[in-house]
């Protein structure tokens, strides 16, 4: 256990000193202090999740009333469809209230709003909690929840509060197939590369499982996305700076590259 909690100390202290190199010096990549504290000397999983917009005083109450409940019930967790059922509903009776694109670890836990993220995240880290073999999954633009159990596998898919627990190994089977793609990857442009075009059939190019950490970078890149659609581009590439040191992943780094590039022409062409 000392030796996990090491290696997770070590990999945030490089996400830091990452961020300090690739930021203007008189400007801060962290959004305050909390955010820096998390990132900087995090060595559970949970706070790299609460570090996108870190509140100093956090309300977890029904986030403690979720874990005291499934608490109480993890001694009958050897039934496993059972008490998975039991984590999924649960969830979405203390947290998961309305879905909200883009949504934040932190906003699903003080107000109920979540996205496939943050939803994922929460049941990762409760499959984490109960010693549950999983998948966390990336698509082009979904994320979702594979738990093995023996020759068995379910799916909990967080944005569908009454049908997302599928434990029909024949719906598991065509649900993952969904997702993965179909045909060979094409060449896009670096916009469509950072998931900033629409869902398309042929769109279809990534499915892979990820760690908790690289979706903690997820967290980042979907709020990068955010502020871009609002016009914040400045503040869209401090977010990728933490996402890609986070989880340096192909679309990550290009629509870093792309808004590095487009906001330097920018400070070019406003100096002139």
């Amino acid at each position: 256990m000392k030796r996990i909690l090491f290696i997770i100390l070590g990999l945030v202290l490089v996400v830091s000193h990452g961020m300090s190199q690739e930021w203007d010096g008189e400007k801060s990549v962290y959004e305050n202090l909390k955010e820096q504290s998390y990132l900087m000397s995090s060595s559970e999983p949970i706070q790299l999740f609460q570090a996108l917009h870190a509140a100093e005083e956090p309300n977890t109450e029904r986030f403690d009333k979720l874990l005291d409940k499934l608490d109480s019930k993890a001694k009958k967790k050897n039934y496993t469809e059972w008490f998975l059922g039991e984590v999924f509903y649960k969830v979405h009776q203390y947290l998961l209230k309305n879905y909200t694109k883009h949504s934040s670890f932190n906003q699903m836990i003080q107000s109920g709003d979540y996205d496939c993220v943050s939803g994922s995240a929460l049941y990762a880290l409760l499959l984490e909690r109960y010693g549950f073999s999983y998948d966390i999954i990336e698509t082009d633009f979904h994320v979702f929840v594979l738990v093995k159990d023996q020759d068995k596998t379910y799916v909990l898919e967080s944005t569908e509060p009454r049908e997302g627990f599928i434990k029909d190994q024949e719906e598991v089977k065509a649900y993952i197939a969904s997702f993965k793609p179909k045909v060979n990857p094409r060449k896009k442009i670096m916009s469509e590369l950072a998931g900033l075009s629409a869902e398309t059939e042929e769109g279809k190019t990534i499915y892979s499982s990820i760690s908790l950490k690289e979706l903690a970078g997820l967290q980042y890149y979907n709020d990068a996305i955010h502020h871009f659609n609002q016009g914040k581009a400045v503040t869209a590439e401090k977010q990728l700076i933490k996402a890609k040191q986070i989880y340096p992943s192909d679309r990550i780094r290009l629509f870093y590259e792309y808004l590095s590039e487009r906001n330097n022409s920018d400070k070019n062409l406003a100096g002139r």
